[in-house]
């Protein structure tokens, strides 16, 4: 899905988003994305072994992500 219908559908579920390309099937770390509509901003959140690590603020999109079409929602405890 487009990013703009992955973060419609993480804040009516309180998920996260991600790129289904930028996680490989093998890959234990990853990052993903909290989307929100407060001063913190959207929030990248390291997630490891299937459990959050760490967390920024201020993700900064690439044009190819703000393009991707391989968008999806995940739940993870934060």
């Amino acid at each position: 899905m487009r990013i703009h219908e992955a973060v419609k559908k993480a804040l009516e579920e309180d998920a996260l988003i991600i790129r289904t390309s930028a996680r490989g099937p093998e890959s234990d770390i990853y990052s993903a994305i909290k989307p929100t509509n407060s001063y913190d901003t959207c929030r990248l959140i390291v997630i490891r072994d299937g459990e959050p690590k760490r967390a920024c603020r201020w993700w900064n999109p690439t044009a190819d992500d703000l393009m991707a079409d391989d968008w999806t929602t995940i739940k993870a405890q934060i």
